[in-house]
């Protein structure tokens, strides 16, 4: 039987604009088994984003719960949270931000030394992290100096910096051109097959959907399919051809 990493029940957001309650997501109900890479898709507004703000312990939901290794996270303190997301989730933003006056390696082991770890051991270890992404020879570099794709490398190195559990992505491919965005994508796969972190990432794309094993498809707030993606985009568009 396979481990439950992420649990959602009966998860509602509503948003107060001025005087008006406005709802965008519906009795969510949602499991993410520890080890996929789920993909959390669908068009723009539908509340994915949200959902995985919420998620991520930066939202909080309406009504409902959010369960991540165990943990109902929206009952526990702010604090709690903060020192949950350092020390299990990695988060990938769409575009990274950097200390302009710090070198690649620097921001990657920024967030230890943050933690209290020494420098040198922190720069260590993001030295092995900069080479698994392929990224050693810009070490040195300012990262604003380097193109979207080498940022985005960069931003995964520094999402495992910790050991994290889970990555959270929000279109991280989203400001990269195709070449870039597929060869992120290809990371993302190797790495949860090879250390067997979830992850649990947002997209629009239609073309990503083979990288995952999962696929959870939004919209209206509402999940409206959540399938075992054992053979690809391919499978998706076949199923989608025969409805």
């Amino acid at each position: 039987m396979e481990e439950v990493a992420i649990k959602i029940e009966k998860l509602s957001k509503s948003f107060q604009v001025g005087k008006n309650n406005i709802p965008v997501l519906f009795d969510i109900d949602l499991e993410i088994n520890k080890g996929d890479f789920t993909m959390l898709v669908g068009p723009s507004g539908c509340g994915k984003s949200t959902l995985l703000h919420i998620i991520y312990g930066l939202e909080s939901p309406t009504k409902g719960k959010v369960y991540i290794d165990g943990y109902d996270i929206w009952e526990k303190t702010k604090d709690w949270r903060a020192y949950f997301r350092n020390q299990k989730v990695g988060f990938i933003p769409q575009q990274a931000f950097w200390i302009k006056s710090l070198t690649v390696i620097e921001n990657i082991a920024i967030p230890a030394v943050i933690g209290g770890e020494s420098f040198k051991d922190a720069a260590e270890r993001a030295a092995k992290l900069i080479e698994l992404v392929g990224m050693e020879k810009w070490a040195d570099y300012r990262p604003y100096d380097l193109s979207g794709g080498q940022q985005q490398k960069i931003a995964l190195a520094r999402s495992l910096l910790l050991n994290p559990a889970f990555i959270i992505a929000d279109e991280p491919t989203g400001n990269l051109d195709q070449k870039a965005g597929k060869n992120l994508l290809l990371l993302l796969r190797d790495i949860n097959k090879k250390f067997g972190i979830t992850i649990l990432m947002v997209t629009h794309d239609l073309n990503q959907y083979k990288y995952a094993s999962r696929i959870v498809n939004m919209l209206d707030g509402k999940i409206v399919s959540n399938i075992i993606n054992k053979h690809g985009i391919d499978f998706i568009a076949n199923s989608d051809r025969k409805k």
